[in-house]
């Protein structure tokens, strides 16, 4: 069945669907939604893309695209999205096509599964759709002789790309793909198929590399991204900014930031390689080339924002438009292994979205690592929505609150751990770094010195308690067992340090000058008490807040003053100055307690809120429940309707079964011809004796009238047909046809409000004209 789109239409099998003209076409719910189409005069009506988009959004994996022939460039941008997702997408060739600007357009973007013939697409599409989809022996990846294993390593071989670290079912889901585009469900066979099939181990790289993305992709961390180069571009520099965006596949978010740096300098006339430089950089060849062309479907354009887009892109052709040369000239776009390859340097802002999502946990920190170390002092790391730095938190800290935008810690006890991620012994043997001495800067040594003389036992502590630093022996403090948090933080302090620290720490950042704690007697039963000492450390050249907690050891003068003492037999001075060292330490104990109470209640606001949110998030559940309940009583009477309708269909779908076989049975048996017809002359029914009288065939395909052979005699029927159906009067006549007489009358018949429906020919035979 052919028919066109309504909004709401629930899509059926075996039916083509048409978009109505000047009418975009989405799924949404699982059902076809109509949707007024764009306004730019360069989008095509209906879009392809946006239809395509929303199938990704809808169906996920279980979507498939084919774009066939036609021109422009309509869906290259749609199988994009359809490829992101996990579906299916497929191409007709363009020596089968007429018009090949479609097809070819779409094979350009790199993310289409097949080439073929329309013929062939029917049968690869069957094999898709039909196959059992079982790939149980794929999730056995650990075992050493699983095919997978032996497919990883025909990949390493032939790209010099270690999949081994990426996460498994991402690879697990890329191979599935490959493997049910081309109707193979065997993964043994599709190992020796990519053995001896070259193309089809390039075809699976791209698959793996994921090679999609889109302008300003998360507008809303762009939008906090703006920001922070905002910032950037008010410091006054000389030297040029340096971006490195790795993974940048076919370049839309390189052209993105380097729009933003482009505002945030002035505007594009401010833009050269003296300013700015971007190092755009992928796996993906084919990707990379169309980064470099810089020309895009008019569909790429949706999400970029208006006061921007206007300035930065030229109308290249009908359908697509060019990034402006200025900002193409300032991006370098190069081949380059994220996990293996060199690291650019001395980068302001890094950015790496979308990438870290396929890396299991051992890869993600080693390419954190990584950019920890391509990052100047101030740099700043750019990740994607479903990304984070967790397990590498002593290597970046958050620079904002929404926006996946991190800094990098300036003193990390991790120092080394970037230069062990760079010599990866997982590298390609050719691949050689340089030396580098493991000898500290003259900084680091000067601020190592100066820790010292303030604490020569003492830790370097950030805002959130992560330990960055040791210096000298601090064992006495630190309390290890079997129930510690081994990830280096002040929860590894024995108490009564453990609690006092985390409060001192607080105080200091908090009023940015030194707080002091109470004194603790040495365990040993030395005249000796340890105290802690908490001392800011600020830096204009970061953000990151630190804190010196000093551990100072005081000997006591005199007969300590302890539980049970008697003052008596104290020396009074030392009396006096052991009672105000004890004021002292209770106001700190009480200004700390004032902090730990202050953190309570508004921990208790917090908790009360989120309490209130709770109880009206469950009056809202009642409701829905409520609503829920009450739609399948209504479901339920429906359904009931339903089958009352349905009885009453099927007693009349028995009724019109023995109407038709009745009137089959006269038409069959009437011994004068008849001929039925409708407004537009088309044969409809016809009596046995017509179909022999005008050799009409059998069965009747609804003919038209003009086709029905006229014995020699006979009138024109289709003039008395149309006068018939003009006039809505009943005609007859009579005529003599090989040496017969014969009376014809047509007569029309109506609908139950008078429309005229048809017309009714009957031919009798009257007499012998001999």
């Amino acid at each position: 069945d052919v028919v066109d789109v309504k909004d709401g239409t629930v899509p059926k099998t075996d039916t083509v669907y048409v978009t109505p003209p000047n009418t975009d076409v989405i799924m949404r719910d699982g059902a076809l939604r109509l949707q007024q189409p764009s306004e730019s005069l360069a989008s095509p009506k209906p879009s392809v893309d946006r239809f395509f988009k929303s199938l990704a959004e809808e169906m996920r994996d279980r979507s498939v695209g084919i774009v066939l022939s036609g021109t422009g460039s309509d869906g290259a941008y749609g199988v994009q999205a359809i490829r992101e997702v996990g579906g299916i997408t497929i191409a007709q060739d363009d020596v089968s096509a007429k018009y090949d600007g479609m097809p070819t357009s779409a094979v350009e973007t790199g993310c289409i599964d097949l080439v073929l013939r329309p013929r062939h697409i029917a049968t690869h599409l069957q094999k898709i759709l039909t196959g059992p989809r079982d790939f149980k022996g794929l999730r056995q990846l650990s075992e050493p002789d699983n095919p997978v294993a032996s497919l990883l390593q025909v990949l390493l071989a032939r790209t010099r790309v270690d999949f081994r670290d990426y996460k498994q079912s991402t690879i697990l889901r890329r191979i599935e793909r490959r493997m049910s585009a081309l109707g193979i469900m065997d993964q043994e066979e599709y190992t020796s198929f990519c053995r001896s099939n070259p193309s089809e181990v390039d075809a699976l790289f791209k698959d793996l590399l994921i090679s999609v993305t889109r302008f300003f992709r998360d507008a809303e961390d762009f939008f906090d991204l703006r920001k922070v180069i905002e910032a950037m571009g008010a410091d006054g520099r000389k030297r040029p900014y340096r971006i490195w965006v790795a993974g940048c596949a076919t370049g839309e978010e390189a052209y993105s930031i380097a729009m933003l740096f482009a505002e945030a300098m002035g505007g594009i006339e401010s833009v050269n390689k003296d300013m700015l430089q971007i190092f755009a950089t992928d796996l993906d060849r084919t990707a990379l080339q169309v980064a470099r062309r810089g020309t895009y479907n008019t569909a790429a354009f949706d999400d970029v924002p208006p006061d921007i887009g206007n300035r930065y892109f030229l109308q290249a052709q009908a359908h697509s438009a060019r990034v402006v040369e200025p900002l193409r000239n300032v991006i370098l776009f190069s081949e380059h292994n994220l996990c293996q390859d060199p690291p650019f340097l001395d980068m302001d802002l890094i950015c790496c979205r979308n990438v870290l999502i396929y890396f299991n946990s051992n890869l993600q920190s080693k390419v954190l690592a990584r950019l920890h170390y391509a990052l100047n002092a101030q740099g700043v790391l750019f990740l994607g929505k479903a990304e984070s730095v967790i397990g590498s938190e002593d290597l970046f800290i958050d620079a904002a609150t929404d926006a996946h935008i991190f800094r990098k810690r300036l003193l990390t006890n991790a120092d080394n751990r970037a230069w062990r991620a760079l010599s990866d012994n997982r590298r390609p043997p050719d691949i050689t770094f340089p030396t580098r001495s493991d000898e500290p800067s003259v900084d680091r040594k000067m601020f190592d010195a100066l820790a010292r003389s303030v604490g020569a036992q003492s830790m370097l502590v950030s805002s959130d308690f992560q330990i960055i630093r040791v210096y000298g022996d601090v064992s006495e403090f630190v309390e290890l067992t079997e129930r510690s948090n081994l990830n280096l933080q002040l929860s590894i302090l024995r108490s009564p340090f453990r609690e006092e620290a985390r409060s001192l720490v607080t105080l200091a950042l908090k009023n940015n000058e030194r707080r002091q704690g109470v004194r603790h007697l040495a365990r040993d039963g030395a005249n000796i008490e340890h105290r802690l000492l908490a001392v800011p450390v600020a830096s204009e050249a970061s953000d990151e807040k630190l804190v010196l907690v000093v551990f100072e050891s005081l000997e006591v003068k005199g007969t300590p003053l302890v539980e049970g003492s008697n003052l008596d037999n104290v020396d009074g001075a030392v009396a006096v100055t052991r009672i105000q060292e004890l004021e002292n330490e209770l106001l700190t104990t009480r200004e700390a307690l004032h902090q730990t109470i202050e953190q309570l209640e508004t921990s208790n606001e917090e908790l009360q809120s989120l309490n209130e949110e709770m109880q009206s998030t469950n009056e809202e559940l009642q409701a829905t429940n409520e609503e829920r309940e009450t739609s399948n009583e209504e479901l339920q009477s429906t359904n009931e309707e339903l089958i009352t309708v349905n009885e009453e269909l099927q007693i009349n779908a028995t009724e019109l079964s023995a109407l038709s076989s009745e009137l089959t049975s006269i038409l069959e048996s009437v011994p004068s011809a008849l001929i039925v017809v409708d407004t537009a002359m088309q044969i409809t029914r016809a009596s046995a004796t017509a179909v022999a009288m005008f050799d009409l065939g059998m069965p009747l395909a609804t003919p038209h009238l003009s086709q029905a052979a006229t014995p020699e005699g006979f009138p024109r029927l289709t003039d008395i047909c149309n006068e018939t159906l003009q006039m809505g009067t009943t005609h007859r006549c009579e005529f003599e046809s090989a040496g017969n007489q014969y009376t014809l009358l047509c007569a029309p018949f109506a609908d139950e409000k008078g429309r005229i429906r048809g017309a009714t020919v009957i031919i009798v035979a009257s007499h012998s004209a001999l």
